[in-house]
């Protein structure tokens, strides 16, 4: 219906009643016969920009583009395909860029784009993700498009609050190992931890005292209901302590027990140790993994564009008068930026 209406409506005045017809099946993408319609129409000035662009359902600006360029080539533009344009192709050195950030920090399309703004090179975050799937470190996911019903929390200052918690590590060289952590909630900064054969109570003490020698004493900790941290009681008994409770209020800490079968509660833990098994196969120790973890990856929970580790947050976020006291700034791996690692 369209094609008829407009070789009619070169030939006659176009009346409300057309330039109705016309927008309402006008559909924006223009095909030859509709752009010679347009450049025949504005040479002999038969119809405004405004009542023209109203009669194809483009803007005014598609009108001004396709006469403006019919002027200056003097030939009728071709019509445009549907579709987006095909963007720059990828270049090697592009390739290789990407593929070697990825490797050094372990980190995906967000923070490689912004290393590589650091370094006056511009790639796009969906170029960069393009060029991991195709490298195989990266795969695509279904978007999800529904709103969390979360709100991330995060105390104010390091050494407020730690969680704890015990994994069982599946890599092939440490399968059926424990490894429990103590990580500040503030920072996501691993404080403390160690690998033992099976998780007890006075494995949880031994971990969190050395924790303590090294970095001082939280005020809080918090823990889910297992046995190596929390005395559940038992039906006839009274509920007993654990070495680990009884250590805590030696130490006049507090301890927090989240609740049962919420595992949300310690959920930044969680993270830690889905974030351990992923990344700790390109390591050959354990150390090494916590070291890269603390001192050299991005961590994704703060502000893409500082690139900040965790053990950066960990010792800018400790109260003033216990920074030089608990932390040797020697020992804090920074990025300039370029993305190369320097020590403070």
């Amino acid at each position: 219906m369209l094609h008829p209406l407009t070789r009619i409506a070169g030939n006659v005045n176009l009346g409300k009643f057309w330039l109705s017809v016309l927008k309402k099946y006008g559909r924006g993408v223009l095909d030859g016969d509709q752009i010679r319609w347009i450049v025949r129409v504005k040479d002999k000035g038969e119809l405004t920009n405004r009542e023209i662009a109203d009669a194809q359902g483009i803007s005014v600006r598609r009108v001004q583009q396709i006469y403006s360029e019919y002027r200056r080539s003097g030939r009728v533009p071709e019509p445009r395909k549907a579709g987006r344009r095909p963007g720059k192709g990828i270049s090697e050195e592009e390739r290789e860029a990407v593929i070697e950030l990825h490797h050094r920090y372990g980190v995906g399309a967000s923070y490689i784009g912004r290393i590589l703004r650091d370094m006056g090179i511009r790639i796009g975050n969906d170029r960069i993700q393009g060029i991991l799937r195709e490298a195989g470190l990266a795969v695509s996911e279904p978007r999800r498009w529904h709103r969390r019903k979360w709100i991330r929390y995060e105390r104010d200052h390091s050494n407020s609050l730690w969680h704890v918690d015990w994994h069982q590590i599946k890599d092939p060289r440490w399968k059926g190992l424990w490894l429990i952590a103590y990580e500040d909630d503030s920072s996501r900064f691993i404080v403390g931890y160690g690998v033992y054969p099976t998780l007890t109570s006075r494995y949880s003490v031994e971990v969190l005292r050395r924790a303590i020698a090294e970095h001082g004493r939280p005020e809080e900790i918090l823990s889910d209901h297992g046995s190596t941290f929390y005395a559940v009681e038992a039906d006839g008994r009274e509920r007993g302590l654990t070495e680990f409770e009884e250590f805590l209020l030696r130490e006049r800490i507090r301890l927090i027990v989240g609740r049962v079968d919420h595992p949300q509660t310690n959920g930044k833990i969680e993270k830690f140790f889905d974030t351990f098994e992923r990344n700790v196969k390109n390591f050959d120790t354990i150390d090494e993994f916590m070291v890269w973890y603390n001192y050299v990856r991005p961590h994704g929970a703060f502000d893409v564009g500082r690139l900040e580790t965790p053990g950066i947050i960990y010792y800018r976020r400790l109260p003033e008068n216990r920074r030089m006291t608990l932390v040797d700034p020697s020992l804090l791996i920074q990025m300039d930026g370029g993305g190369e690692m320097i020590c403070g």
